[in-house]
């Protein structure tokens, strides 16, 4: 090959593997091919789910003090935000169908955590039919009136949830499964915690003390406490049945996890850590990485995820080369900018991070970027402007052709580059 397309935006980006001085080697996750008819998997899963009884079943249970009394059902169903390529387009109209209710008994609650909600242009995208069809509702963790408190986890944290959710008769939560830097995987339980918590619980549950362990990382499910966490905290209120996906590298269904939200989500995490898992000889002095496209590389917050893949495998004072679009910025909402614009230096802030007593908001993502910035340089091909880019502590290229030239030509001999063109949809480990 000469050059290799990265994930970048919803069209790629050619990057050559042509360059004079540089060894590149290609390091893909697996490629699994697209279920050939999707609703016929669909069906087979909620109807045979893993240690759950049948959804139909679920359903009548959830539901039956409800039309005992008379009154319409509420369904509440948990979805990811426009971040997350989770094809809930299909899985909207098929949980509909399945469970029977009128449509104006369902209501889709985006999890949107902290972040924005999603606008009615990318509901429309994320959606289709169902962006209208049924009453959808953003998560916003700071309306305190949507909010009810259940109580404490074992280490202290506050649990609140949006009402709509807890005070639903039947709670459905859909998801992807795919590698996550925190939690091991995504989906199962985080469509809750902290999908759709309350500002002060996910607060905590992005502690610094629990973002800097060690056991909270990548495709490690037993034993993380963040995971532990989120599982403990959507115990106040679990769904009574999940639907979660995963996806190839064309973001076509290849599998479907459907049940008990533990269970389904430990069978789904097992498939992927075997897909996602790639083996790799060395540490590289250059890492090129994306943030696997759109829509996860909207912005920079999400782009750090990219980054910590690369991480795993870059030597100490390495470079970690990252190409993600972030054509919607940094973004603005939330304190993820403000934290980044702080004047101290990268370890002065790291520090104060780590020793802060109060939690601030998305203070969990610069933290990530500063354990990486503690080990090698970043390097970012994007679209932010001038003044975004100002506040990244990263550098910055218009040209990743150009700037791995560069870096050929000034290590005087054959520089080791590893590519991980689908960034982080993949978990690269070095071989030990």
């Amino acid at each position: 090959m000469k050059s290799v397309r990265l994930a970048y935006g919803d069209k790629g980006l050619d990057l050559s593997l042509d360059i004079r001085g540089i060894q590149p080697e290609v390091f893909l996750p697996s490629d699994p091919a697209a279920i050939a008819d999707p609703h016929a998997a669909f069906l087979e899963a909620v109807r045979q789910p893993i240690r759950s009884k049948p959804l139909w079943s679920v359903t009548q249970q959830a539901l039956a003090a409800a039309r005992k009394r008379g009154r319409l059902p509420q369904v509440t169903i948990v979805i990811a935000d426009h971040t997350r390529p989770v094809p809930d387009h299909l899985l909207l109209p098929w949980l509909a169908a399945e469970i029977g209710v009128p449509d104006h008994c369902i209501t889709i609650l985006v999890g949107t955590g902290t972040h924005r909600g999603s606008t009615p242009e990318e509901l429309e995208k994320m959606l289709g039919e169902a962006a209208t069809r049924f009453r959808v509702i953003n998560h916003d963790c700071n309306q305190t009136s949507d909010l009810i408190f259940l109580g404490k986890s074992g280490c202290g944290g506050e649990c609140w949830m949006n009402r709509h959710w807890v005070e639903a008769d039947l709670r459905i939560a859909t998801g992807f499964i795919e590698p996550h830097f925190y939690a091991g995987f995504s989906g199962g339980s985080k469509a809750v915690i902290p999908g759709i918590a309350g500002l002060e619980t996910v607060r905590h549950f992005h502690r610094a003390t629990l973002i800097a362990q060690p056991e909270a990382t990548w495709a490690k499910l037993e034993g993380n406490p963040l995971q532990r966490l989120t599982r403990e905290m959507t115990g106040f209120c679990p769904p009574h049945f999940i639907v979660n996906v995963t996806l190839n590298r064309a973001k076509e269904i290849t599998g479907f996890f459907a049940g008990d939200v533990a269970a389904a989500h430990d069978a789904g995490g097992r498939v992927v850590e075997q897909e996602a898992t790639i083996r790799v000889p060395r540490r590289y002095p250059v890492v090129v990485t994306t943030n696997s496209g759109f829509p996860l590389d909207q912005n920079f917050y999400q782009t750090v995820k990219g980054i910590s893949a690369a991480s795993r495998i870059v030597e100490r004072g390495g470079i970690i080369l990252v190409a993600s679009r972030c054509n919607l910025g940094l973004p603005g909402e939330g304190e993820f900018a403000n934290i980044l614009a702080d004047p101290r230096s990268d370890a002065d802030l790291h520090m104060a991070i780590q020793c802060a007593k109060k939690t601030r908001h998305d203070q969990w993502q610069v933290q990530t970027l500063l354990q990486c910035l503690e080990k090698a340089t970043v390097v970012l091909h994007s679209e932010l402007n001038a003044s975004d880019r100002a506040h990244t502590r990263t550098g910055h290229t218009d040209n990743l052709n150009e700037t791995l030239k560069a870096l050929a030509e000034k290590s005087g001999g054959e520089l080791p580059v590893a590519i991980l063109p689908m960034g982080p949809l993949g978990i690269p480990s070095v071989i030990t």
